[in-house]
């Protein structure tokens, strides 16, 4: 299997301009009835890119029938220098997952772009790590063991697992043997569904896990939390964990989708207000840098009613209209120059990074052509906004993307307006 590619003006493949490799699949092995892993290592010599245990890949297939499919694994491996380790459940509608699962063999090709995600570990140990994890959630958790027993950190740690039985439960002997080598690890396995034989061998407590337990048995005030599983459990555990007390810099979790999914209407995440920011230079300075007036267009550009936001390919903000300035309230002086941080509540700023160095990385965006992404914003006097916006690549002549330029729409009344209708609709139905 070999990706498509088209060649840049100096003669380099274009996908490798991108930073996206050619790796081949080595090995494979199960973990579970449903989890099988992959070992992946770059099929050009150099070892591959450096990561951080709990990051990332991007992975691009070209999957019979499907076409050229785009997917984000974990690496669940700590950096070792020769190759990288995805452990994926194989889901029954999951194009890629099902064709990893029955047809991927060693020799098999896929496009890795660089290792993303900041659901990673802190650099230091002065506070105690609680992992608690569901189904094959748990592979940046094993990553992360990994990582410590290979630096020697003696961190406290709890490992708390969540899964339906043995049959299901992925890493369930490494898990073990890396806390043991960790010195300061504690598992905890619940299973939903255990067999009667299993209770004391393979897991610890019967039933689903509860906020009352975690309160009674680590230490909410004083640990960092890192949470991984599927939308369900998420929504359980993220928003609970933050009203119980555990405040944004020590709750860490990774998911993948709408974050209203997430948190629904009311995200007990407390914001924090943006640092000042400093000017740089006005507009006119950074045109050479790929962005014209010419191809986004003058009459947008100099429109007060929606935003008009352009970044470059760091995402630090070159473009910035009256509309921008009437939705999010920094002048134009205040806002070039400085990150997209500004306008994102502190919540969602991983996961946007995540999306923005990807698309940045593969060329190819899910929100162009008028598609639209609602999403939480934030206001310079740090109220949570809800927008709406779709985008458009910047790319220079050898097709590389240089920025993005966003048309952002406040939505935040008619938001409000449809959730006290939900509550109106809701409140009726209970009256019956």
């Amino acid at each position: 299997m070999t990706d498509q590619t088209e060649k840049s003006g100096d003669g380099q493949d274009d996908t490798s301009a991108r930073g996206i490799r050619q790796f081949e699949i080595a090995s494979r092995a199960p973990e579970s009835d449903n989890v099988t892993s992959f070992i992946l290592r770059p099929l050009d010599g150099p070892p591959p890119a450096g990561h951080v245990a709990g990051q990332h890949l991007t992975l691009f297939a070209e999957v019979p029938n499907s076409g050229r499919q785009k997917r984000n694994y974990t690496i669940s491996c700590a950096p070792n220098g020769e190759h990288y380790r995805i452990s994926v459940k194989r889901e029954e509608k999951g194009t890629v997952s099902k064709w990893l699962h029955d047809l991927a063999q060693p020799g098999t090709e896929l496009g890795i772009a660089l290792p993303s995600g900041r659901f990673m570990l802190p650099d230091t140990d002065e506070r105690p790590l609680v992992m608690i994890s569901a189904g094959v959630g748990l592979t940046p958790m094993v990553a992360m063991l990994e990582e410590l027993v290979a630096k020697g950190r003696k961190v406290p740690v709890q490992f708390i697992h969540c899964n339906r039985n043995h049959a299901f439960h992925a890493f369930r002997a490494p898990v073990r043997e890396l806390a043991t080598a960790q010195g300061h690890t504690q598992v905890t396995i619940i299973y939903s569904r255990p067999g009667e034989e299993e209770l004391g061998t393979e897991f610890d407590i019967k039933g689903h896990l509860t906020l009352d337990w975690l309160t009674a048995n680590t230490p909410i005030s004083e640990a960092d939390y890192f949470v991984c599983g599927p939308l369900g459990f998420l929504r359980a555990f993220v928003p609970a964990l933050a009203k119980a007390g555990v405040p944004n810099e020590r709750l860490h979790y990774e998911f993948f989708g709408p974050l209203d999914d997430l948190f629904g209407d009311d995200s007990a995440v407390s914001e924090a207000k943006p640092a000042p920011a400093a000017a740089i230079g006005a507009w006119e300075a950074r045109a050479a840098a790929g962005f014209t007036r010419g191809a986004i267009g003058a009459a947008l550009i100099d429109s007060a009613a929606d935003a008009i936001v352009a970044s470059d390919a760091k995402g630090d903000i070159v473009l910035w209209n009256a509309g921008a300035q009437r939705v999010f309230g920094f002048t134009q002086d205040e806002a070039l120059g400085q990150s997209l941080d500004i306008i994102i509540p502190s919540p969602f700023r991983a996961r946007h990074w995540e999306g923005y160095h990807e698309t940045v990385a593969s060329g190819e965006s899910r929100y162009g052509a008028g598609d639209m992404l609602a999403v939480p914003g934030l206001h310079k006097d740090g109220r949570r906004l809800s927008i709406e916006f779709t985008i458009v690549l910047m790319k220079d002549d050898g097709g590389h993307v240089t920025g993005m330029v966003a048309s952002v729409r406040d939505v935040t009344a008619r938001f409000e307006e449809t959730k006290a209708l939900k509550k109106k609709l809701a409140a009726l139905e209970e009256k019956g």
